[in-house]
């Protein structure tokens, strides 16, 4: 019998099935199981995550941190956390007129109001329902960022990397902490996403929802502004009828509400017009200066005899600085680029007598990895897994050291 014989017949017609492209080492998808990108991101955030907590278990019990005598329950509730706890658990209960005890007001109701409400559940308590908040809504931002980067790069692989970035940032440790961070990126990643979509409700609902968690939705509110008024434009020099236009006009509109509302709640309740910035001035002495008083940290750091905690903070702020030139090349939405612009001038601009949480507030920028992303996407994923680990070790004692050694909030 010929090899023929023994053959299945074939239609000619049939398309044959074609071989998978071979990689050259780059990391992709495993075949099994077949999870969606974003599940993969959220996943490498979770993992990431854990990893650090790990370590930060790890270094309490040594050391100078050791004698600090804190468990890692009790450090995750520390800095900021104190003040959420506060506010969930009796609101901004401050007489009026008494501003110096008015320093809650400073921080956004929307994550204490989270909290309060998973803590009306049997047996969860303010702390562990601030950091349930917490870890959800940094899954949510992982999964949202991964969906971002594939919609802007078509790369699984990058848009995994945006999102290791992230974690491994200098302060990523708040992302495990009692602190608004991780809830403000989920919403301010999902309302890019939702404007990348021409979503204009939804990007305003989330914008409101961010107004009400941190002042880094001036960010957001400005990149909404700009992809609204560039439809608007475009609507009319077409001149598009009514139902073309009226979702960017009233997104416009609807975006700074949730920001505004509370300046004006904070406004009635201190019976100041600038009752927030007040508070902002005189009991965290955040005014802002343009950047003046960042420059003259740097200028101390470069010519001076800083302590060793400066240098770490400011060799973090100047990455992030050539970061944000390396990514205008970028070819994405202008909005976009407007929103990471405006996160890290919030973060500069103001004044640096907190300059070792400067880094936490450029977290939200979460575009400034996007050009590292490029880079390392050819590299091997064995490589990257160990890139990874390094960057998570180092970022978890980046926080430690200036929160425990030094004494700075994160």
């Amino acid at each position: 019998m010929s090899l023929s014989e023994i053959q299945p017949d074939v239609d000619s017609d049939t398309p044959s099935i074609p071989e998978r492209p071979k990689t050259g080492g780059r990391w992709r998808a495993p075949d099994f199981p077949r999870l969606p990108v974003p599940v993969l991101g959220a996943l490498i955030y979770a993992g990431i995550r854990v990893l650090s907590v790990v370590f930060t278990a790890i270094a309490l019990r040594h050391g100078i941190y050791r004698s600090r005598n804190r468990s890692l329950l009790e450090y995750s509730r520390s800095g900021d956390g104190g003040h959420y706890w506060a506010i969930a658990a009796h609101g901004y209960a401050y007489p009026a007129g008494q501003l110096a005890h008015a320093s809650g007001f400073s921080f956004f109701p929307g994550y204490p109001a989270l909290i309060d409400t998973l803590a009306w559940l049997p047996g969860v308590t303010i702390v562990t329902a601030g950091l349930a908040v917490t870890a959800v809504a940094g899954l949510a931002a992982a999964w949202g960022l991964t969906a971002l980067g594939l919609r802007l790069t078509g790369d699984p692989r990058i848009s995994l990397l945006l999102v290791a970035a992230l974690g491994v940032a200098p302060s990523a440790t708040v992302l495990s902490m009692m602190y608004a961070e991780a809830l403000f990126i989920a919403l301010a990643v999902w309302a890019l996403f939702a404007l990348t979509g021409q979503r204009w409700l939804t990007a305003a609902g989330l914008t409101i929802a961010a107004g009400l968690v941190r002042s880094t939705a001036m960010a957001l509110i400005a990149a909404v502004a700009v992809a609204a008024l560039t439809a608007l434009v475009r609507a009319a020099r077409a001149r598009q009828p009514f139902g073309s236009w009226w979702r960017p006009a009233a997104a416009l509109v609807l975006a700074p509400l949730g920001m505004l509302g509370f300046l004006v709640y904070v406004a009635l309740a201190t019976h100041r017009l600038d009752g927030w910035f007040w508070i902002e001035g005189n009991t965290f002495h955040m005014t802002f200066d343009w950047g003046v008083s960042m420059l003259r940290e740097v200028k101390g750091t470069i010519f001076g005899t800083p302590p060793a905690a400066q240098i770490l903070v400011v060799l973090a702020l100047v990455a992030a600085v050539l970061l944000t030139v390396w990514s205008l090349p970028e070819r994405i939405p202008v909005y976009l680029h407007v929103y990471t612009l405006a996160v890290v001038f919030l973060a500069l601009a103001t004044s640096a007598n907190w300059v070792g949480s400067k880094p936490r507030f450029l977290l939200p920028a979460v575009l400034l990895g996007l050009p590292v992303a490029r880079l390392l996407a050819p590299v091997r994923t064995a490589v990257l897994i160990v890139i990874v680990v390094v960057l998570v070790a180092l970022s978890t004692w980046f926080s430690l050291y200036l929160h425990m050694a030094v004494g700075w909030a994160p």
